[in-house]
This record gives structure tokens, C-alpha cells and sequence, in this order.
């Protein structure tokens, strides 16, 4: 605001007014030589700002709107931008600047009846149809950023259910594969027993097969000496005999 800041706080309010008043005196802005400036000089008188801003301001104030607006709306077509969702005047100056607001269509029969009744002049007739399709625009926007909100709380719900459903899933697999791990301990525990088992066994198998063959040796053994000492006491006998 330059200079003009510490003296005049421009507010929301000031800035609505200023597109109804542009579009509804938009046969001033001829595109003349100072045309412009001299318009913008009749908004500082009507509005009693004298002092407060300069006619300049208020069309740098203007041209700075209609520059955002033309700015999100190339950025739109070429492929969306999210700003224009949060900047709170595209809508309005969307209506504005392409023409596609018709008044008809915000203002209710009691209304028309009540402006036909008044009888007010044309201009400022103007003025108020476009403070009422502004309104409407408003409640407009404000109903879009409330669809906006509670779709984006719903993408936040899907999100978070999908976060819980992917952690009880990977709580699943992680029991899954404890379970597993467990139960493929729980079967190298029995082959290993049964390994020992049967090692144990095996061990005792050859233990008793041992302790016997030992025996029928020395059972052999026994029988061979005591055949042989029987043979030679026979041959003791015959000796004995023959003297």
C-alpha cells in the first residue's frame, strides 16, 4: 500500500466493493487515454476516501485482483493448482471478469418485486444485484471449501483406516510368522529327540548284540577246552592201558 498503508486498512469488505463497484461501472473504463484513472477518481469520491487512497491505489488495488485471477486461471487450464481453492476471490472475479454471472438467476421474485417497487436508479440498482450475486457467490464458495473439507476428511478417514487395515495385516503376518518360527522349533525339538532316540537305541542294540557274541565266544572257547581236555585225557587212559 506504500504510503497510503499507515493511513487506510483496506479490508475484505473494501475489496468486494471495489469489483461490484468495477463491473457495475464497467462503461467508464472506455480504455481511453486516463479513462481508467478518472473512473477509479469517481470510486475514491462515491466511496468518500478522499484522503485515505489514492485513485492510483485503487487501480493498482484492482490490476493486482485481475492479474492473481488471470494468473490461477492459466495455471487452472494447464493443468490445475490448488491455490484457487483457498484464494477466496476466484470465484467472484471468475464471475466477473468472464461475464458468467447472471443476476437473474441470485435474485429471488421478492426481490425483483421489492428493486421494482423502490425504484432506486439504475446504477445503483446495478450495485445491488451484484452485492446480492456476490453474497450468493460467497455462500457459493464457502459451500464448496465445506464439500472441500469434509471430502478431505473423508480421504483422511479412508486413510487411516487403510493405515489400520495395513497395520492389522502386517500384526497378522507378524504372528503368522512367529507361529511358524515356533512351530518349526517345536519340530527340530522332536527330530532331534527322536534322533536320540533312536541313537540311544542303536547304541543299546549294539551294547546287547556285543555283550552277547562276547558270551557265545567265550562259551566257544569253553567247549573247545574242555574237548580238548577230555581228548587228552582219553589219550592219557590209553597210554595208561597199554603199559
Amino acid at each position: 500500500m506504500g504510503s497510503e498503508e499507515g493511513v487506510f486498512k483496506w479490508t475484505d469488505a473494501n475489496t468486494a466493493d471495489l469489483i461490484v463497484w468495477r463491473v457495475s461501472n464497467n462503461r467508464l473504463f472506455t480504455g481511453r487515454r486516463n479513462a481508467a484513472i478518472k473512473a477509479f477518481e469517481l470510486y475514491v469520491k462515491e466511496k468518500q476516501l478522499e484522503g485515505k487512497v489514492t485513485p492510483a491505489w485503487v487501480r493498482k488495488k484492482w490490476e493486482n485482483l485481475k492479474q492473481k485471477y488471470k494468473d490461477l486461471k492459466s495455471l487452472s487450464m494447464a493443468g490445475g493448482d490448488t491455490t484457487i481453492a483457498t484464494w477466496k476471490w476466484y470465484a467472484i472475479m471468475d464471475g466477473a471478469l468472464s461475464s458468467e454471472i447472471h443476476l437473474n438467476h441470485f435474485i429471488k421474485p421478492d426481490h425483483l418485486t421489492s428493486f421494482a417497487q423502490d425504484a432506486p436508479p439504475i446504477k445503483q440498482r446495478k450495485e445491488e444485484d451484484w452485492l446480492i450475486a456476490l453474497r450468493e457467490m460467497e455462500r457459493r464458495q464457502e459451500e464448496r471449501e465445506r464439500q472441500a473439507a469434509e471430502r478431505e476428511d473423508e480421504r483422511d478417514r479412508r486413510a487411516a483406516a487403510r493405515e489400520e487395515e495395513r497395520d492389522r495385516r502386517a500384526a497378522e503376518r507378524e504372528e503368522m510368522r512367529e507361529r511358524q518360527a515356533l512351530e518349526r522349533e517345536e519340530r527340530r525339538e522332536r527330530e532331534m529327540f527322536a534322533r536320540e532316540e533312536r541313537w540311544e537305541k542303536e547304541m543299546l542294540a549294539r551294547e546287547e548284540r556285543q555283550e552277547r557274541e562276547y558270551r557265545e565266544r567265550e562259551e566257544r572257547r569253553e567247549r573247545e577246552a574242555a574237548a580238548r581236555e577230555e581228548r587228552l585225557f582219553k589219550l592219557l587212559e590209553t597210554f595208561l592201558a597199554n603199559k
